[in-house]
């Protein structure tokens, strides 16, 4: 049951889940508006290595959504057949 709530690899729930300490207390000191440019520099890197973290975790036949991606071209291309 759980498993169709939270898709993905449990290391992945638990680095996103961790991630959100240092942005509550970043939040509360109001670096975003008293640092900027280097919150906008630790935001960029940290979603960086996150999208690094979890292309190299995944397996190509993971599910990443509960329904599939239907291609609009295809939808298109078989309008015209049918």
């Amino acid at each position: 049951m759980i498993k169709k709530v939270f898709i993905g690899k449990p290391l992945h729930w638990i680095v996103l889940a961790l991630l959100m300490i240092p942005g509550y207390f970043a939040g509360i000191a109001v670096f975003h508006t008293t640092n900027f440019v280097p919150w906008v520099a630790v935001l960029f890197g940290l979603t960086f290595l996150l999208i690094i973290l979890f292309w190299l975790t995944s397996n190509k036949e993971d599910s990443l959504t509960r329904d599939p991606i239907i291609d609009e071209d295809e939808v298109k291309l078989r309008e015209y057949v049918d």
